[in-house]
């Protein structure tokens, strides 16, 4: 991907409704994206965003950009659900772990539940057969875990750098 300083986002966005216009396809998003920038995007898009793909999982859960897609009828597609296996590990959370214990699931498997059950589709990669089967076999927490997940979890990480420096990969983050 090669990123022009010179194009702004609503251009771009612009184009990318033309596509739309042009049938060239259905429907349109946009990743590694900020509230801030999706707010100016909403507000001078005809076309609403269908999707908005950026890193969340229980250390990043973006409550702020989740409710706003919400507001407008936008899919949140979260990223890295586990927290793309960098330290500190989403699955290795002494909450998560002890919600797994109590749920006799993983703490992946809990980790994706809480994705799910707050309202985001989560994509995840693997290319272990047990982990793939694991992936699907997800139940619905219970309120109180989800409950705990929210509130007793301060750990906040963002692995994916993208969205603060501009250029993309992951990087190993401290604890915030």
């Amino acid at each position: 991907m090669i990123y022009d300083a010179g194009v702004t986002l609503a251009e771009t966005w612009r184009a990318m409704e033309r596509l739309v216009d042009e049938g060239g396809t259905r429907a349109i998003g946009l990743s590694d994206i900020t509230l801030d920038r999706l707010k100016a995007i909403v507000a001078i898009a005809r076309i609403r965003p269908a999707v908005v793909q950026v890193e969340a999982h229980p250390y990043l859960p973006e409550w702020e950009l989740l409710d706003f897609c919400r507001a407008h009828g936008i899919v949140m597609q979260a990223f890295a659900p586990l927290g793309h296996g960098m330290q500190p590990r989403v699955t290795e959370d002494p909450v998560v772990a002890a919600i797994a214990r109590r749920a006799r699931k993983t703490p992946a498997q809990v980790a994706l539940a809480w994705g799910v059950q707050r309202g985001t589709a989560v994509l995840t990669t693997s290319t272990n057969p047990g982990r793939i089967r694991e992936n699907f076999d997800i139940s619905d927490l219970p309120d109180q875990a989800l409950r705990e997940m929210r509130e007793e979890i301060a750990t906040r990480v963002r692995f994916n750098a993208v969205v603060d420096t501009g250029v993309p990969g992951f990087v190993p983050r401290q604890p915030t």
